[in-house]
């Protein structure tokens, strides 16, 4: 996450940058409530989305509390590469569609989900800070402990996203499954076509 040696802002500036990242995800399930026919799947994409926003905002207060950070939103983009471009790449998968099928869906959810998820990587990151808040404040001069409820709080709201996500796939694959038969493998669309090759893990 960061390394043993540091200032205030380079703590800030990290936490600008998951704060970023909320903002994207956010627009993300935004778009996804809308292109969705099932209106339950809806309403979770759109709670995701404004729980999301929330985050940002507070991690936004979090980081201009604790140090001035300069980083900007290129830069944010470059320092969580692999994350960032996954969902820059779905989003605009998503925005050529009139409507997903569930099929397309189940594909999306699956990158969403998978090892460049951002519910998993923000749970990650906000827990390690969580924990970490006393280290922290020792190598950075940062009191994160102030904040520490707070970054639970979200941690919390991630780990119900995660189980959200995978409640709404295994409805969809059951749905999958009668439609073909109650086959053992179904077989979707190659979720790799929604998603970078090769990411880069920053």
């Amino acid at each position: 996450m960061l390394g043993k040696r540091g200032t205030s802002r380079d703590i800030a500036d990290f936490i600008h940058c998951l704060s970023f990242l909320e903002s994207q995800t956010s627009e993300l399930y935004k778009k996804l409530s809308v292109k969705t026919v099932r209106p339950e799947f809806s309403d979770s994409f759109l709670k995701i989305s404004q729980d999301a926003k929330k985050h940002s905002e507070d991690l936004d207060k979090i980081a201009s509390q604790i140090g001035r950070s300069k980083i900007n939103k290129k830069q944010c983009a470059k320092r969580l590469t692999t994350v960032c471009k996954s969902i820059e790449k779905v989003s605009k998968k998503i925005e050529k569609k009139n409507l997903l099928s569930l099929e397309e869906l189940f594909d999306i959810l699956n990158v969403l989900e998978g090892s460049l998820g951002e519910e998993s990587y923000m749970l990650i990151q906000l827990k390690t800070f969580a924990a970490m808040a006393s280290q922290i404040r020792r190598l950075y001069g940062v009191h994160l402990e102030n904040f520490r409820n707070l970054l639970y709080s979200i941690a919390t709201d991630q780990e119900a996203h995660i189980e959200m996500l995978e409640n709404i796939k295994i409805t969809i694959d059951k749905k999958l499954r009668k439609k073909e038969g109650s086959a053992p493998n179904v077989k979707y669309k190659n979720p790799d076509s929604w998603i970078i090759s090769a990411p880069y893990q920053p």
